[in-house]
């Protein structure tokens, strides 16, 4: 058996290692977030093809979620599992609030209809950022986004815990200006179907005028004929001598 041949499969068995690393890191720093930006970005499209800017972003690769807004288009998009959950869109008034989270302490909550308590962005070390939003859906009452966590590679594609808080500060003040907004404008009804016309009313005969009969002639009594004056009926009677 050559020397050489041990050294050979230890460095084979290195570079493959290296690899396996290096296609990690891509496939968590670009190709998972690319497919995730992808998934956002076709829930951000109506039925008429425009694609709305989202406010807000948030990916988290290593769980493969992710989450954006846009006010513009009225709709958040969650991304659970991808992959294996669709994602969800939700309107801006089923958006109920937002919870922030380090080291497993709220820092910051706002709710439409409940307590509030302002983002406290002082604490002096950060481990873990999550934030949590809240919807009007039974089924689906929360979404959980880790934005940092030092035992995930690469989450959330961020630089580190303060880029984690930024992001985290970016959501919850785009959350509490959609539930300020939204809570003065009524969410919009659906349109009532629409009714058959109205029958038209039944068709009414024009009333004739009454027709006056013309008045008729008035005839005079026939006056006595004259009898012409060469009648001897006529004639006075002239007593005879």
């Amino acid at each position: 058996m050559p020397t050489y041949l041990p050294t050979i499969i230890i460095l084979s068995a290195a570079a493959l290692a290296i690899l396996l690393v290096l296609y990690r890191i891509y496939d968590s720093r670009v190709e998972q977030p690319k497919k995730l930006e992808d998934e956002l970005r076709e829930g951000l499209t109506d039925p008429d093809g425009r694609t709305y800017k989202a406010d807000v972003v948030a990916l988290e690769p290593v769980r493969k979620a992710a989450a954006a807004s846009s006010y513009d288009g009225n709709r958040v998009i969650i991304v659970r599992n991808f992959g294996k959950i669709p994602q969800k869109p939700y309107t801006m008034h089923d958006l109920l609030g937002i919870e922030i989270f380090v080291d497993d302490r709220i820092i910051g909550r706002v709710l439409r209809s409940g307590p509030h308590k302002m983002l406290d962005d002082i604490a002096p070390v950060v481990n873990r950022v999550t934030m949590r939003l809240i919807f009007d859906d039974p089924a689906d009452p929360d979404f959980e986004l880790v934005l940092w966590d030092p035992h995930d590679n690469l989450t959330a594609r961020a630089e580190g815990p303060r880029a984690a808080m930024n992001n985290a500060r970016k959501w919850f003040y785009h959350v509490e200006a959609v539930l300020r907004r939204t809570a003065a404008a009524p969410a919009p009804k659906a349109p009532p179907a629409s009714a058959p016309p109205p029958s038209p009313p039944p068709f009414m005969a024009a009333t004739a005028a009454p027709v006056v009969p013309p008045p008729a002639a008035t005839t005079s009594a026939p006056s006595p004929a004259k009898k012409p004056e060469g009648d001897v009926l006529n004639a006075p009677m002239i007593p005879y001598i």
